[in-house]
C-alpha cells in the first residue's frame, strides 16, 4: 500500500517525528509547560491554515474521498475543539494571543508547503497531509498515560476511535491512488517539518509577525 511504502521510505525519520523528545517529555509528563504553551498557539495556527489547504484540495478530489474525510473531520470536530479549548482554557491562552501572536518560521514554511500541493495536485496533497494526521494518533496512543494532566487529556483526542476515523479515510484515500515517485518528497518533507515543529516548541523559537 502506499502508506506503507511511503513510511518505509522515510525510514528512521518517521521514529525521530513520533518518539521525539518532545513527545517523550509529554509522555513522562516532564515537558516545560512554557513549551506546551508555544505547541498549542502555534498547533492552533497551523490547523486553521491546515483547513484552507484541505479544502483547497478537495475541489480536485474525487467527490467519494473528499466527502468521506470532510465528514470524517466534522463528525468529530467537537470532541476536539472541546478538549482544544480546555487546554487553552488552563494555560490562559486566549483567541485574540493566538491572534496576535506570529509565525514560528518552521510553522510559516510547513503550511505554506500544504497550502502548495493543495494547489497542484490531490494525490501530493494527500501525501503532504498524511504524516501529520496519521502520525498524531501514533503520539496520542504512546502519550496518553502520561502523569501530567494537560499531556493525558491532550492525547486523549488522538488516540480516541474518533480521532482515528479521520486517519483511517486519509489512508484510504492515499491508498487509492495509483503509486508514483511524485509522492515521496512532499511526505518527507512533511514528516521533517513535524520534527522541527517538536523542536521550535521546545526551543520556544522567536516567532514572525506575517500575514496570511
Amino acid at each position: 500500500m502506499n502508506s506503507d511504502i511511503l513510511r518505509e521510505k522515510a525510514g528512521k525519520l518517521w521514529e525521530n517525528y513520533v518518539k521525539h523528545e518532545f513527545v517523550i517529555k509529554m509522555k513522562e509528563g516532564s515537558l516545560d509547560l512554557e513549551s506546551f504553551r508555544y505547541y498549542l498557539i502555534q498547533d492552533s495556527k497551523y490547523v486553521e491554515m491546515m483547513l484552507k489547504s484541505l479544502l483547497r484540495a478537495s475541489s480536485l478530489a474525487p467527490l467519494s474521498y473528499s466527502t468521506k474525510i470532510l465528514k470524517s473531520i466534522f463528525d468529530t470536530r467537537d470532541k476536539g475543539m472541546e478538549v482544544h479549548s480546555w487546554l487553552l482554557s488552563r494555560l490562559g491562552i486566549s483567541h485574540e494571543e493566538i491572534q496576535n501572536t506570529g509565525y514560528s518560521l518552521v510553522n510559516y514554511a510547513y503550511t505554506r508547503h500544504l497550502y502548495y500541493y493543495s494547489t497542484k495536485s490531490w494525490e501530493e496533497f494527500l501525501a503532504a497531509w498524511a504524516p501529520c494526521m496519521w502520525g498524531y494518533y501514533e503520539v496520542g496512543k504512546f502519550v496518553k498515560d502520561s502523569p501530567n494532566e494537560l499531556y493525558s487529556k491532550w492525547a486523549e483526542f488522538y488516540a480516541s476511535d474518533e480521532y482515528k476515523s479521520r486517519v483511517d479515510a486519509i489512508l484510504e484515500a492515499l491508498n487509492s491512488i495509483k503509486y508514483s515517485e511524485s509522492l515521496v518528497t512532499p511526505f518527507i518533507n512533511s514528516v521533517k517539518f513535524e520534527i522541527m515543529f517538536w523542536e521550535s516548541a521546545l526551543k520556544k523559537e522567536p516567532t514572525l509577525i506575517i500575514g496570511d
